[in-house]
């Protein structure tokens, strides 16, 4: 059975999709061809992928959508209040999409004193604090799931870290551990990322 929330999701979803998919077609559309670059082959025109992408993601956007109208999920705020659990949901949304505008717009390729933020750092810097900042109020739990998880599959490598970093708090403990674990996991994506794009995708990235 579908939980309560989920048309309503749906519902702004699948307009959020919509608007990327159409983005997608249109951006696609202005690429250049064989008329424009003369080295473009036949078939291998760049503007085919995006639009292609673009018109699969309306599609199944619209189809979602009508399935969220159907199910009353057009009805955001219709006998309910904004309390509790619901706030703090639409805080995290509001906070991702700022986040991912400052990144977006303001850091990849800024300029700080003259040094331009290339793009594995900023990616880097949005990654670790995206991470954090959505895992700390979380912390302590997933540190206990992880440590427990740990104890079970490694016990080995659960007392070095145990002798090893013993001497921290129990009570910050976690937050120690969401830090490494998001430097860890901000470097890998932000070094994994970069080398596609500009060694298989040959993308110059800022």
């Amino acid at each position: 059975m579908p939980k309560p929330g989920m048309p309503r999701a749906d519902f702004v979803s699948a307009l959020i999709f919509f608007v990327l998919g159409v983005f997608m077609i249109v951006s696609g559309t202005r690429m250049p061809g064989q008329e424009e670059v003369s080295y473009i082959e036949l078939g291998g025109e760049p503007g085919r992928v995006p639009i292609l992408l673009g018109g699969i993601i309306a599609f199944f956007s619209l189809v979602l959508l009508i399935r969220s109208v159907r199910a009353d999920g057009h009805r955001l705020w219709v006998g309910r209040s904004v309390a509790g659990t619901d706030r703090v949901g639409l805080i995290r949304t509001l906070g991702a999409i700022i986040g991912c505008s400052v990144y977006a717009v303001g850091l990849v390729g800024a300029s700080l004193g003259g040094w331009q933020v290339p793009y594995v750092w900023a990616t880097g810097v949005f990654v670790f604090f995206f991470i954090v900042a959505f895992e700390w109020e979380l912390a302590p739990r997933i540190a206990a799931r992880r440590w427990a998880g740990t104890l079970e599959k490694r016990p080995g490598l659960a007392r070095w870290l145990q002798s090893t970093f013993g001497f921290l708090p129990p009570s910050r403990a976690p937050y120690v551990w969401l830090l490494v674990t998001a430097s860890i996991q901000a470097v890998l994506v932000a070094m994994i990322v970069t080398y596609v794009f500009e060694k298989e995708f040959f993308v110059t990235l800022p």
